[in-house]
């Protein structure tokens, strides 16, 4: 299919011309207002190891506004330069101190999340014999419903345990203190762990470990960039399954729309004039073919018509008389087929042999024949009755 030059020009406006239109609507790409403020604010609930964030471009010296409330865990929350999934991890060392009263058929724990390479060193003494136990928390689950699941740990009737348990699996792990039938047992004990592969919040440029409110405050960015605004469930900190956090965080980007349309100036000019250089392409070579068209046309001759195709027409074989019997002759017989008499003005040799009856084609010519003639029609050859 041909298309002319103005609808290929038409058509290569329209496609760069339209995507233009949409970005002019669709400017400023941001969420902030035209003086460049953005506000956060939402209800969302967190798993433990989640974390949420809100990021914007912010201008050296700009603030962000935040407030934070979690319900019913405590979360970590930061703000830094660079997404989550850069924070880089360490290896945190923890230890826990305490006494433990336990009545009859009593338990009391402690508990950690732990990921793989972390380590459990535990020292108690009690004042009679108790179960101690680590388990995961379904093993504990199960034990606590009269099930006899398998623990990492299993001590029965000790006074006393001191020992180094070295984590496979991440998860939560639960040190179990269990009196089984005196009145009142008494246990001192000190755990030291070595937690590894643990998120390290101190890089970012604030942060706040362990807290279920962050009351309204307000940070200025000591350089211009994007801006992230973390809020993490820290499994280390609270063994609950989830929490929900309520933010309010507002960026003072310092980039109006404004600023906005002279950061893109670079790039509408670079589009304008692409759609410049191929307008004229397109006119140039529009141009070049009627030239050629033009030159061409100019020195070859012009075609000649071709015939029309002649149609057949059927016509009607003539026909003559046979002058002996005054039988119809077609006028390319050479003898008549009922007297076998040869037609004027048609030289042709007497034939010396005779067609047998009902014989299809003639015995000396090959000519095909009627069942009703007795000669011939093409070289009179007698037909047999």
């Amino acid at each position: 299919m041909y298309v002319g030059g103005g609808i290929t020009i038409a058509i290569v406006l329209g496609l760069i011309l339209l995507p233009l239109a949409g970005i002019a609507l669709w400017f400023p790409f941001s969420n902030a207002n035209t003086e460049g403020t953005v506000n956060y604010r939402s209800t969302e609930t967190l798993y433990f190891n989640e974390y949420w964030y809100e990021y914007e471009n912010i201008k050296e010296g700009n603030d962000i506004t935040y407030s934070i409330q979690s319900l019913s865990s405590l979360i970590s929350f930061a703000i830094w330069d660079q997404p989550f999934e850069d924070l880089p991890t360490t290896t945190k060392n923890g230890n826990d101190t305490d006494q433990l009263v336990l009545t009859n058929d009593w338990y009391e724990y402690i508990q950690y999340y732990l990921k793989p390479g972390s380590s459990i060193t535990y020292n108690f003494n009690a004042s009679s014999q108790i179960d101690f136990f680590i388990a995961s928390g379904q093993d504990l689950y199960d034990w606590n419903l009269g099930g006899s699941p398998s623990f990492f740990v299993d001590s029965p009737n000790v006074i006393q345990g001191s020992d180094v348990y070295n984590v496979l699996s991440a998860m939560d792990y639960y040190l179990v203190w269990y009196n089984d039938g005196l009145p009142t047992v008494t246990v001192n004990f000190t755990i030291d762990y070595s937690a590894s592969d643990v998120i390290d919040l101190s890089v970012a440029d604030f942060y706040v470990e362990g807290v279920d409110t962050v009351s309204q405050d307000i940070f200025e960015v000591p350089n211009e960039g994007d801006w992230y605004f973390f809020v993490y469930f820290d499994p280390m900190l609270s063994p609950e399954e989830s929490t929900t956090i309520t933010f309010d965080v507002t960026y003072d980007t310092g980039i109006t729309s404004v600023d906005r349309w002279i950061d893109i100036q670079p790039i509408l000019i670079i589009i304008i004039v692409v759609v410049g250089v191929i307008i004229v392409a397109a006119l140039l070579a529009r141009r070049g073919q009627k030239k050629l068209k033009s030159k061409t046309s100019s020195k070859v001759a012009p075609a000649k018509a071709a015939p029309a195709k002649a149609t057949k027409k059927k016509t009607k074989k003539s026909t003559s008389t046979c002058i002996r019997c005054k039988s119809s002759i077609r006028s390319d017989a050479n003898f008549c087929p009922n007297c076998g008499g040869k037609v004027e003005g048609r030289i042709t040799r007497i034939p010396t042999k005779v067609t047998p009856a009902k014989a299809k084609s003639c015995s000396f010519c090959g000519s095909k024949l009627v069942v009703d003639d007795k000669f011939c029609k093409w070289c009179g050859t007698k037909i047999e009755s």
